[in-house]
């Protein structure tokens, strides 16, 4: 990161945005903290070089992932420098335009921005062979098989990836034309000497039976953290959540019999790293790392034991640095990345004990066939496992030396056992430009050319186990079970565009692992309580199941899931398959959302015993403002708030308190129908800076006209496209477009709609959030492309001008809907939705998708961008 950035204050012709690569959530903050610093040292000459020197906000940070959470400074401005850091799973589905939680209408606006003048750092490569061949065909052939067909036009900035490795698997690929590594003068120098031959002496255990594996894990982590040469920080491994909470559960009972016999004045300390954990919590655990020293560059010896007992979460790319290690056996790859977590910066003095068991498989007597087959295929694997580690060399007392220089040199010396130990590439399926097409067309809801994009980022893992996303959430959004079920998912939908899920929010687990626990949740509550206890009814919505997308696909009500509780043999047919159907085909890759009175989580882990859930739209903690630095301000953690709101007595509506300084309403939610209209409702306020959805850009706290936003936009595009050296006819076709955009609210259906002040004058920003209803459908980008077709444009350009208006919220990708404009009879208003259509697949052709999908995102990102300011000055003069 700090080379790329030197280099491109230095004048480097190097791509804008760094997007940093891997596939750890840990890590992915770790990286984010790292570019923070560098923003911070960035000295006024070279904020000047970067042309960041008149942004408050200096260098734009976003983190596509963990606690930081995207926030969006990189979509802002195209022309700048960025910083993405993000897993694959988020990068990845952004760049096929398919990015998960994020809206259609913002897909385009996101895989434009992140394969056009990006240069793509993926580390820890060798876990993620699918992703890195995807990067590598899309920075071959992106202006090739998969651009723009036929006669080239325009200039699109590069795609550069970059892989890091460890290991180095996939460094003969013909592709890797360089590999920049030590060499023999680094390896002379002290400080690299010292981490290369950090000694970690590895011992093999073979055990008989299965249950004394978790013993043998507890028994020695106990024996390593009270050593007699004093206490010891330790590291246990484990392979499966189940052996891991065992370990921790055994170790705990191990250390309290040993305090009370030995007379430890300090005690002990433990805790658990597993990736089933909510991240909200799974953040406080960092703190604790660091306090217990395991964390970071040298450090004091521990004072008691400490014991950090992890799954799979712990292995990657974590800064963690224990003294001894045990751990069951896993492929060869990841033991490499275990052993990394142990004696990291080496030291005359420090020689680190790694302990390494595992368990015969027993065969029966009587086994069958494919019993006998998956006993020998067991006995294969772990042979295959065992085998490079038993090829490392011999240290004097019989274990093994697992330095990283001793790593280095059994590739070098033993490659067929590397290769074999070593996780097998799974298969995943070739990008095409027909591929590319239908996941381009966001407009569609449905496609059914439209495949799932995880095979393409991870290939086809057979062994993994679908997973889901839990929240919990105080506010639900319309709790009437009655309504139609189209408008609630409907409701819901865009209740979680307004106010998203938060990174912090989401705990991941084994789907079939979630559908147990939501059961034997709701069958503690239906035991303890009675409704009015709960307060709530069998009628009322208490999950809600949300796509990649957000889109609400799935509802259920409390009497539907204490239904699903009872036996089998009691239920009808319908009920039997709507139980079945939840737990294979609703919750694997999905987000359930929860009502946060039905508990469920302690210590950021599910249990069903628990009777409480913090909830992040409620819970003080997440509401905290942390201070800013750089706006030198406070600023809260999740940028909305939701509040009930009382409905007006005589008029559509609700009635809305002044909203708190530096908040801002942005939509109301009719919830709880009743004859005479909605009794309640819920307000979602936004941070004064931050719109949430492409609506939202609508709503300010002062109202501004139409003439005057235009304008604003119209500066910001041309200095955004000068400023990309991007030829003069695009230049003033995105000029053009600016000035033309927002023409179709001058429409007095969207005036109403939207509460415009009512002296004659049309605007382009409104306060109060506005009635949507009332829009009845329409589309303001559909009345300023009709506007602009009457326009006289450049013919040359004239595709590209009018697709840009169309599109500028991410629609007519093909579809742009024609619904309640009066510009025309609806035949005719058809046709003109048509034409929009036929031209996106035009300039797909002449542009490709990601070209395309760019040159939108320069108009989009001064459009909101303009939008932003005058909610910034709009807030100041409130406060003011």
């Amino acid at each position: 990161m700090a080379l790329w950035l030197i280099a491109l204050a230095e004048g480097a012709q190097l791509p804008r945005r760094l997007v940093y690569v891997v596939d750890r959530r840990a890590v992915v903050d770790q990286a984010t903290r790292f570019a923070e610093q560098l923003k911070s040292n960035l000295s006024p000459d070279m904020a000047s070089s970067l042309g960041l020197d008149g942004d408050s906000d200096g260098l734009p940070i976003s983190t596509l992932r963990g606690g930081f959470t995207d926030n969006r400074k990189w979509l802002e401005d195209p022309s700048k420098p960025a910083v993405i850091v993000g897993t694959i799973d988020m990068i990845g589905s952004r760049l096929l335009f398919e990015g998960y939680g994020v809206s259609r209408k913002m897909r385009p606006y996101h895989a434009g921005l992140l394969a056009v003048d990006s240069l793509v750092l993926l580390d820890e490569a060798h876990l993620c062979p699918p992703f890195e061949y995807l990067l590598r065909h899309i920075a071959k052939h992106r202006d090739g098989e998969l651009g723009a067909m036929g006669a080239s036009f325009g200039y699109t900035p590069p795609f550069h990836l970059m892989s890091l490795s460890a290991t180095g698997r996939g460094q003969n690929e013909a592709a890797q034309t360089s590999i920049f590594k030590l060499d023999a003068q680094d390896c002379d120098e002290p400080e690299v000497f010292g981490r290369l031959n950090a000694s970690k002496r590895l011992g093999l255990t073979e055990l008989t039976a299965a249950p004394s594996l978790v013993e043998s894990l507890a028994d020695r982590a106990a024996e390593l953290g009270y050593a007699e040469k004093g206490p010891s920080r330790v590291l246990i491994c484990c392979n499966s959540r189940k052996d891991a909470l065992a370990v921790k559960e055994l170790l705990d009972k191990e250390c309290k019999r040993r305090e009370r016999s030995m007379e430890y004045t300090d005690g002990f300390a433990s805790e658990l790293l597993v990736g089933e954990r909510r991240v909200y919590e799974r953040q406080k655990l960092e703190s604790w790392l660091e306090q217990q020293g395991f964390l970071g560059g040298r450090r004091e010896p521990a004072s008691k034991p400490v014991f950090l007992v992890a799954t799979s979460a712990g292995e990657v790319g974590v800064d963690l640095d224990a003294d001894h290690m045990v751990c069951d056996l896993v492929a060869y790859e990841r033991m490499v990345q275990r052993l990394g977590r142990v004696n990291r910066r080496g030291g005359k003095m420090r020689v680190a004990m790694v302990d390494v068991f595992w368990v015969k498989p027993e065969l029966k007597a009587n086994a069958s066939k494919a019993e006998k087959e998956k006993h020998e295929d067991l006995i294969d694997m772990l042979k295959r496992h065992l085998a490079p580690l038993c090829a490392l060399p011999k240290s004097d007392d019989g274990r093994r030396e697992a330095s990283p220089a001793a790593i280095t040199e059994l590739k070098v010396a033993h490659p067929t056992l590397v290769q074999h130990g070593t996780t097998p590439v799974p298969l995943y399926p070739a990008l095409n430009r027909p591929l590319l097409d239908s996941w381009a067309m966001t407009s569609f809801e449905t496609h059914t050319g439209r495949p799932e994009v995880a095979p393409w980022l991870r290939g086809w893992e057979e062994d993994e186990e679908p997973q889901t996303t839990v929240v919990w959430r105080h506010y639900m959004p319309d709790a009437d079970a009655e309504q139609d079920t189209a408008i609630l998912q409907r409701i819901a939908s865009d209740y979680f565009q307004i106010a998203p899920i938060h990174a912090t929010e989401k705990l991941e687990a084994a789907s079939s692992q979630v559908f147990d626990w939501l059961l034997k949740r709701v069958k503690q509550i239906s035991r303890w309580h009675n409704s009015e206890e709960l307060a709530m009814g069998d009628d009322q919505v208490s999950v809600l199941l949300l796509d990649h997308a957000g889109q609400c696909v799935r509802s259920a009500s409390f009497g539907e899931l204490k239904r699903m509780t009872e036996p089998t043999k009691v239920l009808n047919k319908a009920e039997i398959r709507a139980k079945r159907d939840l737990r294979e085909r609703h919750l694997p890759g999905k987000t359930l959302v929860v009502d946060a009175r039905l508990g469920g989580v302690r210590d950021g882990m599910l249990d069903e015993k628990s009777e409480t859930a913090a909830a992040a739209d409620v819970d003080e903690d997440w509401k905290e403002r942390r201070e800013d630095q750089t706006r030198k301000e406070a600023r809260p953690l999740i940028k909305f708030r939701v509040e009930q709101v009382a409905v007006k007595e005589q008029d559509e509506g609700f009635t809305l308190p002044p909203p708190p300084t530096g908040w801002r309403y942005v939509r109301t939610f009719e919830m709880g129908g009743r004859v005479d209209g909605p009794a309640q409702g819920l307000a979602v306020l936004k941070w004064h800076d931050d719109a949430g959805d492409e609506d939202s850009n609508s709503v300010a706290s002062k109202p501004q006209l139409l003439r005057e936003h235009a304008e604003q936009v119209v500066a910001r595009v041309r200095d955004t496209a000068e400023r990309l050296n991007m030829p003069a006819d695009e230049i003033e076709a995105l000029v053009l477009a600016a000035r033309l955009h927002d023409d179709g609210k001058a429409a007095q259906r969207w005036q109403t709609a939207m509460n415009a002040p009512s002296n004659g004058k049309i605007y382009a920003k409104t306060e109060g959030g506005g009635n949507h209803r009332l829009l009845e459908g329409y589309r303001h980008e559909f009345g300023s492309l009709l506007k602009a077709e009457r326009e006289s444009l450049p013919e040359a350009t004239r595709d590209l001008i009018l697709h840009l208006i169309a599109a500028h919220h991410g629609n007519a990708r093909p579809l742009i809907s024609s619904i309640g404009c009066g510009e025309g009879p609806p035949s005719q208003l058809e046709v003109k939705a048509g034409d929009a259509a036929l031209r996106f697949a035009r300039l797909q052709n002449r542009y490709g998708p990601w070209g395309l999908a760019w040159r939108e995102a320069i108009l989009r990102a001064a459009d909101q961008s303009a939008s932003r300011d005058h909610s910034r000055r709009s807030e100041v003069q409130r406060r003011g």
